[in-house]
């Protein structure tokens, strides 16, 4: 899904918007929205002028061996949007079933490689001579988007963009106040800033896509890169709804491409704050999704209506396993099946 429908290059666009368009009034229990970011800053460890800064370059450091003085991640762009006044909060987080969410920033200079659609293994980030090294079959690398996770006693309500990048240490890894996070099987969000010291591939919400451009090429300065999460995913869904309940939304735009001291091309982005914005010539960060708020006591997931969706409802829902039974066909795809299963375990204490 595209947020809007729109030509290789756009001068003023969605991101422009300083309103919500709803669907109804704000009492309504369905809302259409489309809204620019509230507070953004470009999280590296020697940027001076947190929450103010023009752009902010997202970039890797994945020195071989490991060594810990960084982030894998270490130039992230956080961005955050306040929905408290657009959609209530408060409902619960089983409430907020999102049916379509995307999220755009513009680069503020040309890419710095060429456009990766897909998340690479992190063995692919290691040197030829590396035991564990594997060949990166596809040009360029990804750029992902992560829900932000927080630490040093911010949570994503406490935390504003003029904050410091650390209240412990600048140099080290896992210091960084807001990070990049990985959304665990059980809902919670761990670090995943140096996932290639760590050893694992991390997964984001989603990789940019830049629309009026192919894999492999490399897009210029004013391209848009369009994040489109999946929400039917329970893990992104459930993290959507707590975001929701509480009322604000806060990800983390990251990539693994590698720069060095002094490169004079990075992959950055337009922040709010930058006079191009200002004057409507250029964009900020955007989301548009769709939400409806829903009766937990009209949750398709609770089988036998009793307003709390648990084992009871498991045990329905099993009986019922790999029909066409539309009660527990919670997807409509004709069959009950594991994607049903999710959506279950995800309202799980709803």
């Amino acid at each position: 899904m595209a947020l809007l429908n729109r030509p290789r290059y756009r001068p003023i666009g969605l991101a422009a918007l300083t309103t919500a368009c709803l669907a109804g009034p704000l009492d309504a229990q369905s809302y259409d929205i489309t809204m620019s970011t509230t507070a953004d800053r470009w999280s590296y460890p020697f940027n001076a002028t947190p929450g103010t800064r023009p752009a902010g370059s997202t970039f890797g450091y994945v020195p071989f061996p490991d060594e810990t003085s960084f982030d894998n991640r270490d130039g992230q762009v956080i961005v955050a949007f306040d929905t408290s006044k657009i959609v209530p909060p408060g409902q619960g987080a089983g409430s907020y079933d999102v049916s379509v969410f995307a999220l755009e920033i513009t680069l503020a200079g040309p890419a710095s490689g060429p456009i990766d659609l897909t998340v690479d293994d992190w063995r692919t980030y290691l040197p030829e001579e590396a035991e564990n090294a594997l060949p990166d079959v596809d040009p360029g690398r990804p750029i992902e988007l992560f829900a932000a996770g927080f630490r040093n006693g911010y949570d994503r309500l406490s935390w504003n963009e003029g904050d410091f990048f650390s209240d412990t240490d600048i140099f080290g890894q896992g210091t960084r106040n807001v990070f990049a996070a990985e959304i665990a099987a059980d809902g919670s969000l761990f670090d995943a800033s140096s996932s290639i010291t760590d050893d694992f591939t991390a997964t984001p919400v989603a990789v940019a896509a830049f629309p009026g451009f192919e894999a492999g090429e490399i897009p210029p300065e004013g391209a848009i890169a369009t994040f489109e999460l999946d929400t039917s995913d329970p893990l992104i869904h459930g993290w959507l709804g707590e975001s929701l309940d509480e009322g604000r939304l806060v990800f983390s735009v990251t990539s693994l491409i590698g720069a060095s001291q002094g490169d004079t091309l990075l992959t950055q982005f337009y922040l709010r704050e930058n006079p191009l914005v200002e004057v409507g010539v250029r964009e900020s960060s955007a989301i548009a999704f769709t939400v409806d708020i829903v009766d937990v006591c009209k949750v398709r997931e609770d089988l036998n209506g009793d307003c709390i969706v648990d084992g009871a409802d498991l045990g329905l829902f099993l009986s019922r396993w790999n029909t066409a039974d539309e009660s527990a066909d919670f997807d409509d795809d004709g069959i009950v099946s594991g994607s049903d299963l999710g959506r279950l375990l995800a309202a799980f204490g709803i």
